[in-house]
């Protein structure tokens, strides 16, 4: 895990670069879909100034890693936004369960950083996951932000173990294939309604 005392070195780095890379972006939070139109630049130049500044930080190893950037090979994914109040895809809940059960990582921290302010977090995502949504269907962990804003504590240390950690995914992902289940069958309840009206006219 990333100790307080770098947390705090690595939210101060952000806060210098943010109004930089504001201005090279030509940032202007009038455009339409602000977020989708400046969070690749943003990331990019935060990502190459980041390793610029201090040789601890690193950029991703493997092929559609999870991380944008790493902090002494600890996972970083960054994102960005104006008025950020939505639902933003943070990983496959599956990597997340699948890396920390093999103890490829220990944490997996989210640098959240809206332009409206500015205001940042950051934060492992195991000790935020009561602010995440999990989809079954496409497997994808998503983060809930106007819930994050209402519980995040900067710099907190999390009280949870390894095992607590894993056995929470477990339980979250157990949940949501049971409501994914009910949800498919009662799709294909309405079909099979159709095909029966069908059915009574002799066309199938």
């Amino acid at each position: 895990m990333i100790s307080s005392k770098d947390k705090q070195y690595i939210v101060s780095l952000v806060e210098k670069f943010i109004p930089v890379i504001l201005d090279e972006i030509g940032f202007d939070p009038t455009v339409k879909e602000v977020g989708h139109s400046y969070h690749g630049p943003f990331e990019h130049l935060m990502v190459k100034k980041l390793m610029e500044e201090d040789s601890d930080f690193s950029e991703p190893t493997m092929t559609r890693s999870p991380d944008d950037v790493k902090y002494k090979d600890h996972y970083i994914n960054i994102k960005f936004g104006y008025d950020k109040h939505g639902q933003p895809n943070i990983c496959s809940m599956h990597r997340l369960f699948k890396y920390l059960h093999e103890e490829t990582i220990d944490s997996y921290y989210l640098l959240t950083v809206d332009a409206l302010g500015p205001s940042i977090s950051f934060f492992d995502v195991y000790d935020y996951l009561d602010c995440t949504n999990f989809n079954y269907g496409t497997g994808q962990l998503m983060l809930n932000e106007t819930q994050l804003k209402e519980v995040y504590v900067p710099n907190t240390v999390s009280s949870l173990t390894r095992e607590e950690k894993i056995c929470k995914i477990g339980k979250m992902m157990n949940i949501e294939l049971s409501r994914h289940i009910v949800q498919k069958q009662e799709q294909q309840r309405r079909i099979d309604d159709i095909v029966a009206e069908y059915e009574k006219s002799t066309l199938c």
